[in-house]
């Protein structure tokens, strides 16, 4: 009859299989999935990845001719800003900046002359433009503003008695690297 063998004389006995350390299976795993988005990359499955984005062309400072037929989206803000302020355009202020400030009437409407820096969603961002105009020595500040129930941060510097002290000001700016535009609240 055949001698019977314990199980622990049965695994020593057996050859015993090299485990792979850990270290082999991240790696396997890691060139796996750069071959996998090297393939996707190169095969043009991922169309966007590749593609650039033209540069945006400027708008056009002229107002648009009826000849043209492409329709225009229409937005809630052209409705509401002119009842909050209206834009000041740029040839107005350099031709009132050459000649001196008529006195305003007693009676009449008075509007305010700001520049607006910015404007931000973040208050954080609104705040960090007030910071950098405070230590280039400008005094600015933040206004909220919700517009289509969507809240801004608007920095705004002034008011400015009149359009050639707005237009200094607003150059200055313009020196510092800050475009801002000109602006009249109804005041």
């Amino acid at each position: 009859m055949a001698a019977k063998r314990s199980p622990q004389a049965t695994r020593a006995s057996a050859p015993r299989r090299a485990d792979l350390p850990f270290w082999v299976w991240l790696l396997c795993g890691i060139l796996i999935g750069l071959g996998l988005a090297a393939v996707i990359l190169f095969k043009g499955w991922a169309p966007k990845l590749r593609e650039t984005e033209p540069a945006p062309t400027p708008a056009p400072t002229t107002a648009p001719t009826a000849t043209t037929t492409t329709a225009k989206p229409r937005f809630d803000f052209y409705s509401v800003l002119p009842e909050m302020e209206v834009v000041v355009p740029d040839e107005e202020i350099k031709s009132a900046s050459a000649k001196p400030a008529p006195a305003a009437p007693a009676g009449a409407e008075r509007k305010r002359l700001v520049l607006q820096a910015g404007s931000f969603r973040n208050q954080s961002d609104a705040d960090a433009l007030k910071a950098k105009l405070a230590l280039s020595g400008y005094r600015a500040q933040v206004t909220p503003v919700s517009v289509n129930g969507v809240d801004w941060f608007r920095v705004r510097l002034g008011p400015y008695a009149d359009l050639g002290e707005l237009d200094h000001a607003r150059e200055a700016l313009k020196s510092s690297g800050i475009e801002a535009i000109a602006l009249r609240e109804n005041g």
